[in-house]
């Protein structure tokens, strides 16, 4: 491709921003994609570099500036004490080594112990505890405000309401719906004759997000919690240690982790977590690597959107079989040369 100059790059910058824009509402505030993660994740990847050509371009409002998603009406706003940050996507394992090399550089280590774990696919949410009680739950909305779905998570069974400990915490965790559930419901929703899910994040998504929590009881959601936003009197200095920990409190904590120490061993569990991912029971497109160690991630900071001290590994888009039931070929009257073909797979 030949290289843009400043006016085609503008041209091109405003038309993706309008598009990711519009894919954005449609996936988070609607919870109706109209594309593949994938396709998404390859628009933001374009306006990514395009705005990192061209930086006098660069908007805070772009959605590479910060978090999608807006509080839907007829919820109360819940400002987050800790925001609840995205992660930066990478798409190669290379990239993977240039952020372990950065991070080496700035916190002058030879060797960074990470946490990798499971990036699961559904809606991150907030759950607040006092003296061990759970007082409050909201989504992440744009990240510094979410909704208050307080009564909606009430109905997951995996969320416990009081704790092995009465102490006060924060922690943020993903609710799903499992990928065996997820085709149950849209069985069931076959033999209804009513529209199906067009994947189980949004039908998570938008069985949280019910103004009725009676509907929100009726669907299978489950959640994995896999980080503390805050806890007073906290002496943990490992977030892997904080993981073991939140079990022990009696939270139902991401399954697929693994301390790690160095890049090298991380990316061997990000490619086996790969390997493992249709088996493993949710969606996942992708694993997390983290820097384990507590005080480095203090000393490396977070831009508004995203920590330094992370990053997202996607993987490419599963492909998967299916079966051509049948071809049926209808010729409509009156019309000459027209035939209309209807496609059925399983």
């Amino acid at each position: 491709m030949d290289k843009m100059n400043k006016e085609e790059a503008k041209k091109k910058i405003q038309e993706l921003r309008e598009k990711t824009d519009y894919y954005a509402k449609k996936y988070y505030d609607d919870d109706s994609p109209e594309i593949s993660d994938f396709e998404y994740d390859m628009l933001m990847l374009d306006l990514k570099n395009l705005e990192k050509e061209f930086p006098e371009f660069l908007d805070k409002d772009s959605l590479t500036q910060k978090v999608g998603g807006n509080v839907k009406e007829g919820f109360e706003k819940v400002e987050h004490e800790v925001p609840l940050q995205s992660l930066q996507d990478v798409f190669t394992i290379e990239e993977l080594r240039l952020f372990d090399t950065r991070i080496r550089k700035d916190t002058e280590k030879e060797e960074v112990i990470y946490t990798v774990e499971g990036k699961i696919d559904g809606l991150s949410v907030a759950l607040e505890y006092i003296d061990g009680k759970f007082v409050r739950g909201a989504t992440r909305g744009n990240g510094q405000i979410g909704e208050d779905v307080t009564a909606n998570l009430k109905t997951i069974k995996n969320i416990p309401k009081t704790l092995k400990e009465s102490i006060n915490i924060t922690v943020r965790g993903e609710v799903f719906i499992s990928t065996k559930d997820f085709e149950k419901m849209n069985e069931e929703q076959e033999i209804l004759e009513e529209k199906t899910f067009a994947n189980a994040r949004n039908a998570a998504a938008g069985s949280l997000r019910q103004l009725d929590s009676k509907k929100t009881a009726k669907r299978p959601l489950d959640i994995y919690i896999f980080n503390i936003q805050k806890l007073e009197g906290n002496t943990y200095t490992s977030h892997y240690e904080q993981l073991l920990y939140l079990e022990k409190l009696g939270f139902n904590v991401n399954p697929v982790k693994k301390q790690c120490i160095g890049i090298e061993n991380a990316i061997k569990e990000v490619e086996s977590i790969g390997e493992r991912r249709a088996s493993l029971g949710f969606g996942t497109d992708g694993a997390v690597i983290k820097v384990d160690d507590l005080n480095l991630r203090e000393d490396l900071g977070t831009n508004f959107k995203t920590p330094k001290w992370a990053i997202a590994y996607k993987y490419p888009p599963e492909q998967k079989e299916t079966i051509l039931k049948d071809i049926i070929c209808q010729v409509r009257k009156n019309r000459s040369n027209y035939t209309n073909g209807n496609i059925r797979t399983s």
